[in-house]
């Protein structure tokens, strides 16, 4: 065999060696949420899609889901079926706007010129407990008007929350809230505006939410429409929470009532002299003096239980392929390919003496 040809396959069979322990090895798989962790699917997504049946189709559980005309408020114009909440900070004016909408019945608009967290909410009844609903504002534009066409930033958030009770107060730690999202620059179907919950009573209030945190200059702007609602009957019912215990009232202590000594009755003599009776002596308890402890109580420490050292410089037990069996393996195939290079190195004069009496025999 062509001496290159054994250098090359002892090579091949160290490095082979050295990676059998890294091909053997348990990779750490990194576990990622998906991007989009609510059931939708991609149809639901198309802003085709929500543009005409998702809000005013009849199945839709959301009242005036596409936005109608409107009635009035304290904070402004509002779409009919809704109602304003000022989560936080002085409240922003309300429009019923028929720009910037996906379908012909308008969209309502919160705006301002400075910082505010306020939005619209919704209660839903007729609905069956425990089963899981879900809802989606297709529509959810945020910009800022610096006296002229719409800017997209992302100082302007908005976000969606339901209270699966049917609470209306967008404070109450029973409201669900989904993340916050900043993104000027999407408006369709955002995956933070579409949430899933479970119904606990035949009630739920769906809240929507705009928030501005830049109240230098310009106009805060914020536009909602398209949002449908619908019951998942793909999905299994949920288990009701185990409802609160509620400790009894403590009833209050019993005094034990208060013992007398019993009437003792002095027996009258045959006269009507009364006989003296002696007086009884003062017996006085003199404390005794307990004894105290012969030895006092060690104070004691926990510690922790020490691991006793393995007694092989290299743990067996971790397989075959690394501690003792990986250097086995190693020193396996420098031997070998040392082997194969001193046989090389013997064998080499050999073969070119031979070599030199066989070429003139060729001649004669």
């Amino acid at each position: 065999m062509n001496p290159r040809r054994i250098l090359k396959l002892v090579f091949a069979l160290v490095l082979f060696g050295f990676a059998i322990p890294f091909l053997l090895s348990d990779a750490p798989v990194s576990a990622r949420p998906p991007f989009d962790a609510t059931p939708v699917s991609s149809d639901l997504k198309n802003a085709r899609t929500l543009k005409d049946p998702c809000a005013l189709d009849s199945r839709n559980l959301i009242r005036n889901g596409s936005m109608a005309p409107s009635h009035d408020t304290q904070y402004g114009s509002l779409a009919d079926q809704w109602e304003p909440f000022v989560f936080d900070g002085n409240p922003p004016q309300y429009r019923w706007v028929g720009n910037e909408q996906v379908d012909p019945n308008g969209a309502q608009q919160i705006v301002s010129s400075g910082t505010f967290d306020a939005g619209i909410y919704q209660t839903v009844g007729s609905l069956q407990p425990e089963v899981y609903y879900w809802f989606r504002v297709g529509y959810s534009l945020a910009a800022k008007s610096y006296s002229g066409p719409n800017v997209r930033v992302d100082s302007i958030g908005r976000k969606v929350g339901v209270d699966p009770f049917g609470g209306t107060d967008p404070k109450s730690p029973n409201v669900i809230w989904n993340p916050d999202v900043f993104d000027g620059n999407a408006a369709l179907n955002l995956t933070e505006m579409i949430m899933l919950f479970p119904a606990r009573s035949d009630r739920a209030t769906i809240f929507i939410r705009a928030m501005a945190r830049d109240g230098s200059s310009g106009e805060n702007r914020v536009w909602f429409d398209a949002v449908c609602m619908e019951a998942r009957t793909d999905l299994p019912t949920t288990t009701p929470p185990p409802p609160t215990a509620t400790p009894p009232p403590s009833a209050p202590p019993t005094r034990p009532p208060p013992t007398r000594p019993p009437a003792t009755r002095i027996a009258q003599g045959p006269t009507a002299t009364n006989t003296p009776v002696p007086a009884t002596p003062t017996i006085t308890n003199t404390p005794t003096p307990r004894s105290s402890p012969t030895s006092s109580a060690t104070p004691r420490y926990a510690r922790p239980d020490v691991t006793p050292a393995p007694s092989l410089p290299v743990d067996p037990g971790t397989g075959a392929m690394t501690g003792l069996g990986l250097g086995f393996i190693l020193i396996g195939f420098i031997s070998f390919g040392t082997g194969v290079s001193l046989w090389m190195k013997q064998s080499q004069p050999e073969r070119s003496f031979r070599a030199e009496q066989e070429i003139p025999a060729l001649w004669q």
